[in-house]
């Protein structure tokens, strides 16, 4: 049997293996805080997580929605500065699972957490200084800066703040505290953001490792001839493999059952016990890298948006609304559904079908309406490209097209808030997803693993970016700077037949 572990400090992750949380074992730990706050650890003690969270989330968001446009202006094309974006999205994923491995065996969670917090506000310094028009005049310098900024100080730390933050909050609270707590946890952080088998999950790892890296190549060569196309196709076929190894060879975790360390000595039945519960989620999280690929479309959809009407008026130097602003229809109506579906639509479901729904009955709902919104985004951009331009008459009587001030492309007639519904449906889908993501990848391991568990599906998500940066460079032919003179809703078909699949 393995040694058993020293007391640990409130600030590092209990070492405890037990499999399932609701066993018999010492609650000390938590027990010895003081009572006003194990009272109510929810508003007590995760209240200052939760703003960590929301204040975490704001800043991420804000740099992300304009991220495509400071690409444009930096020298990337259309195509380009989309592949870039979905690349940052795929980076601030992938440093999950080192974060997690750190903040479980060496530094503790809230080590991991203030240096993260640190190098990301450092972050956030390069890329205002790359902003100032003094800076901006060299181009290469702001070039420099603004990726230092974005990829090594916001994106690599980006995700270790998400990651950390939903299972340090779940470790607050006590095992013998009531389920429902730790479940209101997870809800309000959303609110506020055999040897052949274990060689094959090994092998997936790698493929999606090797696929992340060769699309950070192929992103910066996607304006350098076919390069970058070329690469992109090697991206995708390793991201399915990768994803089809982890689907089938994750349903068998019995390739564990004797592991040994190096000198062979067999390890703790418990460790044997969390690891396997551990793959046993794997299919489940390798499924996910298809949502992801939906929930990433926010650079896409932009783009859509950007060629709509956004004027606020109806005069040609009417004041435009940022398209990224209307991104805030993602999140803000998936900050509604929350007790919608808590308080309505699952009561309702528990007393029409005579049991509340299930995890994953939950996960496969937000499947269908992600399809939904996929269908819709494919639609919507027809009729806009089908629709006129706007013009007007300028003093010489001279017919001018009316241009996007961001883009700087010509508007269709069509109001931007017709788009809205495709938000609408993602952050619903969201919510049906992410929050039975979180509690099946803390409640469904061992708690030194749990760290790990949530990283893991987190990580989908950099592979889901990474994917759907693959489709973007895929169909950049089709992507044009102007989206009327292409077909944009051509990579839409190809997102929602692998959704389906």
């Amino acid at each position: 049997m393995g040694k058993s572990n020293p007391p640990q400090s409130p600030l590092l992750t209990p070492q405890s293996l037990t499999p399932i949380i609701t066993a018999g074992y010492s609650t000390k730990l938590w027990d010895a805080r003081a009572p006003k706050y194990s009272k109510n650890v929810l508003k007590s003690v995760c209240v200052f997580l939760l703003a960590l969270t929301f204040c975490e989330e704001l800043s991420g968001y804000g740099v992300n929605q304009s991220l495509k446009n400071f690409f444009q202006k930096l020298g990337w094309s259309n195509k380009g500065s989309n592949s870039m974006k979905l690349t940052y999205d795929s980076l601030s994923q992938f440093a999950c699972i080192a974060a997690a491995f750190i903040a479980d065996q060496y530094l503790g969670k809230y080590k991991t957490l203030l240096g993260a917090a640190s190098f990301s506000s450092l972050g956030f310094v390069l890329i205002v200084i790359a902003a100032l028009p003094s800076v901006l005049e060299n181009q290469m310098l702001s070039k420099v800066l603004f990726c230092i900024g974005v990829f090594l100080g916001i994106a690599l730390n980006h995700v270790v703040i998400r990651a950390l933050l939903v299972s340090f909050g779940g470790d607050q609270f006590s095992p013998a505290s009531p389920p429902e707590q730790r479940a209101s946890y997870f809800s309000i952080n959303y609110c506020c953001k055999h040897s052949f088998s274990a060689k094959m999950i090994v092998l997936g790892a790698i493929l999606y490792l090797a696929a992340f890296f060769l699309n950070i190549l192929a992103a910066f060569m996607s304006d350098d001839g076919e390069t970058g196309h070329r690469i992109s196709y090697v991206c995708g076929v390793l991201i399915v493999v990768a994803t089809v190894l982890w689907i089938y060879f994750g349903q068998d975790s019995a390739m564990v059952d004797n592991a040994t360390d190096s000198d062979g000595t067999p390890f703790d039945r418990e460790l044997i016990r969390g690891v396997k519960q551990v793959i046993y989620i794997l299919p489940f999280n390798a499924f996910n890298t298809f949502w992801w690929v939906c929930q990433n479309q926010r650079g896409n959809n932009q783009t859509i948006i950007q060629q709509t009407d956004v004027r606020i008026g109806s005069s040609p130097d009417s004041t435009q609304i940022p398209a990224p602003t209307v991104q805030f229809f993602n999140p803000g109506p998936g900050l509604l559904a929350v007790p919608f579906f808590h308080n309505l639509v699952y009561p309702l479901y528990e007393k029409v079908v005579g049991k509340p729904p299930s995890r994953y009955g939950k996960v496969a709902a937000g499947y269908t309406m992600a399809i939904v919104a996929m269908v819709w985004t494919g639609v919507f951009e027809i009729i806009r490209r089908s629709s006129p331009l706007l013009t007007y008459v300028d003093a010489n009587g001279e017919t001018q097209y009316i241009y996007n001030n961001n883009g700087g492309q010509p508007m269709s007639d069509i109001r931007w808030y017709n788009a809205i519904p495709q938000y609408v449906l993602v952050g619903a889908a969201t919510v049906l997803i992410q929050i039975p993501t979180y509690d099946i990848g803390y409640t469904e391991v061992p708690m030194a693993l749990r760290g790990v568990s949530i990283a893991l599906g987190l990580f989908m998500n950099s592979m889901g970016s990474t994917l759907l940066s693959v489709i973007v460079l895929l169909f950049g032919k089709d992507i044009p700077a102007n989206l009327n003179d292409g077909h944009m809703e051509n990579n839409i078909p190809s997102d929602r037949k692998v959704h389906i699949m």
